[in-house]
């Protein structure tokens, strides 16, 4: 369990908008926070593919398809998700 403090605008944001969606606020403040978290992860994602491109332009390798790749280093085709 977590208690969180939060300011007063805030809160009387989240108990407005429970009030008017008829969502309990416990609801409304896991969404918020999930929404945060998928938003930070896909921020981590995008720092690190273009520290990846960086790295990719300094110092360029071979460069594959996926299906080449993946002959290369013996993955069944029928091992990628749909």
């Amino acid at each position: 369990m977590l208690a969180i403090e939060m300011s007063t605008d805030m809160e009387e944001m989240f108990q407005s908008v429970s009030r008017e969606t008829g969502r309990p606020l416990h609801d409304l403040v896991h969404e918020a926070m999930d929404r945060f978290l998928e938003e930070w992860e896909d921020l981590k994602d995008a720092q690190e593919a273009a520290k990846v491109l960086e790295e990719y332009r300094r110092n360029p390798g071979p460069v594959f398809t996926l299906e080449e790749a993946m002959e290369r280093y013996g993955v069944p085709q029928n091992q990628l998700a749909p």
